[in-house]
This record gives structure tokens, sequence and C-alpha cells, in this order.
């Protein structure tokens, strides 16, 4: 009986397996989903977007992000503008031109790429939100658009506070150890969920004047009235003599700093805090996304606020950022 019923169950099993085998393919039907990336800053002469789609096959995803034709919409296939809105009520419709940008040189090199842009001078407005939308010109259809965005808006005269009661740029510590910082400090933007000061350090080569930028650290935003931050003189030498160690030419210290300040909205935000996430498998990381029947994002940001000091041309002994400065082996005078 127990031998019967140990092949009832058997049976039973292989029947059960049988029968739920089915023929699946892991790709539903193809639907063409419009991938939007585009940034808004009232203070550049022009606005880009980069707008592609999904793409959908059986091979591996590295040959398909290969083909052109995977992701790209070929030209004339759709429609792009950016639309202002004040209360609800559209002010203006700016219209995208579509052309194709080559990057030969750094880190995102690639080969002529399609983008969108359109003249945004003078154009965007600060009491407006925009709405970036995307149509199919083969039917008129609308298959993209963006929550509304707002712009990022200075709300003091002087953005940036000068580093130092003295007005120069340099590293200070009431000891004179090697803990000496900058301290840079700025009023709230309207509308900016992250700030970030850089400082911009000249010098000359062969009398042709050069910089270097340094990302000071990022600051979230909140509901405070001005926000400030401390940067300290170790990482600027070492990150400097990092960058210059190798080129054995003169260089001649001009005393001069430019320290920006660039900030970016809720957006922005979220989408640089989810896809910066850490994680083993790309494809399972959830990235923010405010561009609706689609994906990417659609933010508001300012890179141009900035003033110019003069930077410490102090040589007292590890103190003066003179001192640091002809002493970190990189041929500067």
């Amino acid at each position: 009986m127990k031998k019967n019923l140990s092949i009832l169950l058997l049976l039973f099993a292989v029947v059960l397996f049988v029968s739920c085998e089915v023929d699946f393919s892991p790709n539903a039907e193809w639907k063409d989903v419009p991938v939007v990336y585009c940034v808004l800053d009232q203070d550049d002469d022009t606005t880009w977007a980069r707008v592609e789609r999904c793409y959908l096959g059986n091979a591996d995803i590295h040959t398909y992000s290969s083909v052109s034709d995977s992701f790209n919409y070929q030209p004339g296939a759709i429609r792009v503008a950016l639309l202002a809105y004040h209360n609800s009520v559209l002010q203006d419709s700016l219209p995208f031109t579509y052309t194709e940008r080559t990057r030969r040189e750094g880190e995102f090199a690639n080969e002529a790429q399609p983008m969108y842009y359109c003249r945004t001078k003078d154009l965007l407005k600060e009491n407006c939100q925009y709405v970036i939308h995307v149509w199919r010109n083969s039917d008129n259809t609308l298959i993209a658009s963006s929550k509304p965005v707002s712009l990022v808006v200075q709300t003091a005269e002087k953005v940036i506070t000068k580093p130092w009661s003295s007005g120069r740029f340099g590293f200070y510590d009431r000891n004179g150890s090697s803990s000496a910082f900058c301290r840079i400090e700025w009023p709230a933007l309207q509308n900016a969920r992250r700030y970030q000061p850089v400082v911009r350090f000249y010098y000359s080569i062969d009398d042709t004047v050069m910089y270097e930028d340094f990302m000071c650290g990022n600051v979230p935003g909140s509901t405070a009235s001005s926000y400030y931050l401390y940067y300290p003189r170790v990482t600027f030498l070492e990150e400097l003599q990092q960058r210059l160690k190798d080129d054995p030419r003169e260089k001649v210290y001009l005393r001069m700093f430019d320290i920006y300040l660039m900030a970016c909205s809720e957006e922005l935000n979220a989408y640089l805090s989810t896809e910066s996430v850490a994680s083993s498998d790309v494809d399972m990381r959830q990235v923010y996304s405010n561009i609706d029947n689609g994906i990417g994002v659609l933010g508001s940001r300012r890179t141009h606020l900035y003033i110019t000091v003069p930077g410490d041309s102090s040589n007292v002994n590890n103190v003066g950022l003179y001192y640091f400065l002809m002493n970190l082996g990189i041929n500067m005078i």
C-alpha cells in the first residue's frame, strides 16, 4: 500500500510539472517609453535636452546599447517643447531644435549623439513653473511630459559671503595648526534643495592663465535662512598637489580665487540621491523620475553665482597659504 501511494504521488508531481510548463519570454510586448533628461538654468544661454527611448530585445544589453537605432528616435520622429505656466495659465512655449553633438575627449567622449536645444537666455522666468513635453509627429500624440518644476531663485544681493573679514581667501585657525580651514557662507536660495560651493584656484604657466576647480562638499537644503561649510586646508593642498605634481613647468601663483555656489532643485537632488545609491546589480537600482509615461528628470539648478576674492599671500611658516604652495613640490612660485 505504501509503495502504491509513493508511485501515485510521484505520478501526480510529474503531471503537475508538465501541465505548468509553458513557453515564457521575459520580454513583454514592445512599448515606446521615452527617456528624457533636461536641466534648467536661467543663467545659461541655451537649454539642452536628451530624449531617447527604452529598448527591448533578447540579446545582451551591451549589444543593444551599441546600436543607435535601438534607443534613439529618428530625426523628425518627435518634437520637444518647454512650456511655462504662471498660476496654471500657459505663458510661453519654447520649442527645441534637433541637432547632433560629438564629444571627442574626456570621460563622456562619444560619437554623434542626437540632442535637442533651445535658446533660453533671458526667457526663463522665475515666477513660472516649467513642463517639458514630447510629441510623436506621426500622429501628433503627446508621449511624455514632466511634472511642473520651479527655477532656483537668488534671494539676496550677495549670494556668497567672503570667507574672511580680511576679504582674502585663505585657511586659518587661531593656533596656526594643520587643522586650518576656510569657512564659506551663503544665504538660502529659493527652491534650492542641495548646495555645493566650489573654489577656483588661478595660476599661470608661460603667461597663460589657468585654473583648477575644487568641490568643497555637499550641503543639504532645509528651511534655514543661510548656510555655511568648512573647507579644510589639508584637503585643498592634497588635491592640488595630486593634479599638478606631474607637470614640471613653472607655475605662478596669481593670488586670486573665485568662489562659486552651485545649487539644485528638489527634483535633481532626488535624482542624484537615488542614482548614487550603491548597488551590486545596476539593473535593480531604483532611480527617481518625474517624467509621466516615461523615465528621466526635468530639474533646475544655478551654477553661475560667484564672487572673486584675492588670495592669501602670507609666507609665515606653517600658516600662510603662499608658504604652503611654495613648499608643495609642484614648482610654484
